[in-house]
């Protein structure tokens, strides 16, 4: 995703706001059939590695518990807040009619490897 620089958000506390207020992540993973995107639900254990740790359930059921491997490369992406943001709010829109529409969000997205653990 582009993000200029000035628009990152860096800061570990915001992104773990950001995950744990909107735990609905789309994980992505690459396997022999592809790229796929699942949405599951996450949750963020600080405490857990040096970055903190994500947690997640797959039911065996679903195919995509062995469609990817262990230590398989993943991503999740996290969708906060977004809006829309109308030129026509721009003062000098009616002036110059040079602004463009631009929408706000907060998505964060987390690198990784799956791991496999099974509690019971």
């Amino acid at each position: 995703m582009y993000l200029p620089p000035h628009f990152a958000e860096t800061r570990p506390e915001e992104l773990h706001r950001i995950i744990r207020e909107h735990p609905l992540g789309v994980l992505v993973t690459h396997s022999g059939s592809g790229l796929d995107a699942n949405h599951i639900p996450f949750e963020f254990d600080p405490d857990k590695g040096s970055q903190g740790t994500l947690l997640a359930h797959i039911a065996r059921a679903n195919p995509l518990w062995t469609d990817f491997p262990a230590g398989a490369e993943v991503m999740v992406v996290f969708r906060g807040v977004e809006g829309y943001i109308s030129p026509n709010w721009y003062p000098s829109k009616h002036e110059t009619h040079r602004q463009v529409p631009r929408s706000h969000r907060t998505p964060t997205l987390e690198n990784g490897r799956r791991t496999e653990g099974l509690h019971g």
